[in-house]
């Protein structure tokens, strides 16, 4: 399965203004804001998504939201893949894995199929974003 849909809920919204970002706004359109199921981690600087647990999360209260956007280069992912640490060239164990995943439109609630990059380390002692919102304020690089 492939699609040309990126899920974005870090660094890389159209808020953020810094080489990496701008090369990928170049590169796409922001086809607006929307969410997916999941728990957001501040990691450092930048955020990192997981998955919704099963267990006795309230699902009311675990969403990522981001931006979707569409890709019109395909080797634009490859560029994003160097920039997440997670190329076949980059060392291992990847800090992010892109996948796809189900994501919601806020617009129109319509769900899409997009390729997000999820966070693969433990989250014990990490930060939760409880309201699942990364913010520029968080960008102290």
């Amino acid at each position: 399965m492939s699609t040309d849909l990126l899920f974005v809920y870090g660094t890389l919204m159209s808020p953020f203004d810094h080489p990496n970002a701008r090369q990928f706004h170049a590169g796409a359109r922001c086809l607006g804001a929307a969410r997916m199921p999941g728990l957001l981690y501040r990691i450092s600087w930048y955020p990192g998504a997981m998955d919704r647990p099963h267990e006795s999360i309230n699902p009311e209260d675990s969403w990522v939201h981001g931006e979707l956007w569409r890709v019109d280069n395909p080797q634009l992912f490859d560029e994003i893949d160097r920039y997440e640490e997670c190329s076949p060239n980059d060392r291992r164990p990847h800090e992010y894995l892109r996948v796809i995943r189900s994501i919601e439109t806020i617009e129109k609630s319509e769900w899409q199929i997009a390729w997000v990059y999820l966070y693969q380390h433990d989250p014990q002692g990490l930060e939760r974003i409880m309201d699942g919102h990364f913010r520029t304020e968080y960008f102290k690089p």
